[in-house]
């Protein structure tokens, strides 16, 4: 049987790896850990996807992931930034992989590693071969939001033809705004307040063809909902990931009736409080949760998601905090307990039983 974009496992030890976004370093140690202890070293890895991006090395990060996944000992769902990646969609953090983005990502992420003409070609095919998602007896496995229709859309389309899938939503989304001219009042609010988008101190007006385009890509796509979460239109622009947007990431996981346990990452959950003077807009969806407690309508999800992508903030500004407010972690299933880069083990709390 071909494997497809829902990846099925049977039940064994794993040890479930948070977003990385370029951090060689960090995954590094986090792989050492795992592997000079004896409870850990034999167990199957699972990288939760978002390997690269605004990181310093997102090249070393994605060799790293493909040669585990290559001997067998690890598997890696697609995140969102893999998405942008084979979608040719150059967003923030991708100048070292884009040409386009290398001068406009610089000032922020610089130095970063860029991808050679040779390596390109091979981290595309091999982000091509990755599922979407994992089911294990017990456990779901996604990037940002387990969508049950999303999911059955999904489930029987085989690996190693995601390109056919992601050109064919994209024609579904473009095809649904004609209506009413969106697509081209879309591109036109972008060409004309493109350099604005990304200004944190010169907004541009409330870009309603933009908001409409954009909540209709989330309520459409499967891809789309699967890796980037369920979006709101937002009623105000803000300004997070060097971008003004306008929908915004919504607790999917309160109203998700499934009681089954579910990992995720994408939510850039944080361990410490952030660092004096950062903005940090994903914190709201996590308030009042403790850092390693499970969350969701029966407890049954957890973000592991420790914002290790946010490194580069105190490298550029190092009044902005240490960079240990900002860790990679890998849960330990099914003991669910967090172990991190730094060697910290810990357990989570607040989860349903597992039946």
């Amino acid at each position: 049987m071909n494997p497809t974009l829902l990846h099925t496992l049977d039940a064994q030890p794993l040890a479930v790896i948070g977003d990385i976004h370029g951090e060689i370093q960090a995954l590094d140690a986090l792989l050492d850990r795992l592997r000079t202890h004896p409870e850990t070293r034999d167990r199957l890895l699972v990288f939760i996807g978002d390997l690269c991006d605004r990181g310093p090395d997102s090249v070393s990060v994605i060799r790293r992931v493909r040669e585990l996944v290559e001997k067998g000992r690890a598997l890696c769902i697609l995140g969102n930034h893999e998405i942008n990646l084979l979608a040719n969609d150059a967003k923030d953090g991708s100048g070292w992989f884009f040409d386009s983005r290398k001068a406009s990502d610089t000032p922020f992420y610089a130095p970063f590693v860029r991808a050679s003409a040779r390596e390109r070609p091979e981290i595309r095919d091999f982000l091509c071969s990755l599922p979407l998602a994992v089911r294990m007896p017990g456990l779901r496995i996604v990037h940002a939001a387990w969508d049950a229709a999303s999911i059955e859309a999904i489930a029987d389309f085989p690996c190693g033809h995601i390109l056919e899938l992601i050109r064919e939503q994209q024609l579904n989304v473009l095809q649904a705004a004609r209506v009413d001219d969106l697509h081209a009042r879309y591109r036109g609010e972008l060409e004309r307040w493109g350099k604005q988008l990304e200004n944190p101190d010169d907004p541009p007006p409330y870009l309603d063809a933009v908001a409409d385009f954009e909540s209709l890509e989330h309520r459409l796509n499967p891809i789309k909902r699967l890796t980037s979460g369920i979006e709101a239109r937002s009623p105000q622009p803000f300004f997070s990931g060097n971008r003004w947007r306008y929908s915004d990431r919504t607790a999917w996981w309160n109203d998700d009736e499934d009681p089954t346990p579910v990992l995720i990452g994408h939510y850039w959950r944080l361990f410490t409080p952030p660092a004096q003077g950062t903005n940090w807009r994903y914190g709201r969806l996590f308030e009042g949760v403790p850092p390693t407690a499970w969350h969701g309508r029966h407890r049954q999800a957890f973000c592991i998601d420790y914002s290790v992508g946010a490194r580069w903030r105190p490298r550029k500004s190092p009044d902005r905090g240490p960079e240990s407010h900002y860790r990679l972690a890998a849960m330990l299933w099914p003991e669910r307990d967090l172990l991190f880069d730094n060697g910290a083990r810990i357990p989570t709390i607040g989860g349903m039983p597992t039946t």
